[in-house]
């Protein structure tokens, strides 16, 4: 497993023709750190730069996420079938 430390840059809303927020597209990048014992240094000492982008179109998630908050990311490998 691979553990990443990520900022939540941007939350673009999506409104349909009503106003009514629909989806939100969320934009992620790295945190870089090669501080002593920070949580972050495996993952930033190889790969310092990165970005996630996803859409989130569930009404119970929206709003959720919001600019400025960090998140760990963890990358766990798997095979093509499991769930």
């Amino acid at each position: 497993m691979l553990r990443l430390k990520m900022v939540v840059n941007t939350v673009a809303r999506y409104a349909d023709a009503s106003g009514e927020i629909q989806s939100e597209e969320i934009t992620l990048s790295a945190v870089h750190s090669d501080k002593e014992g920070s949580a972050n240094k495996q993952w930033s000492q190889w790969t310092p730069a990165g970005q996630l982008k996803f859409t989130v179109n569930n009404r119970a998630a929206l709003g959720q996420v919001l600019p400025g908050q960090f998140y760990y990311i963890d990358l766990v490998s798997t095979d093509k079938d499991s769930l």
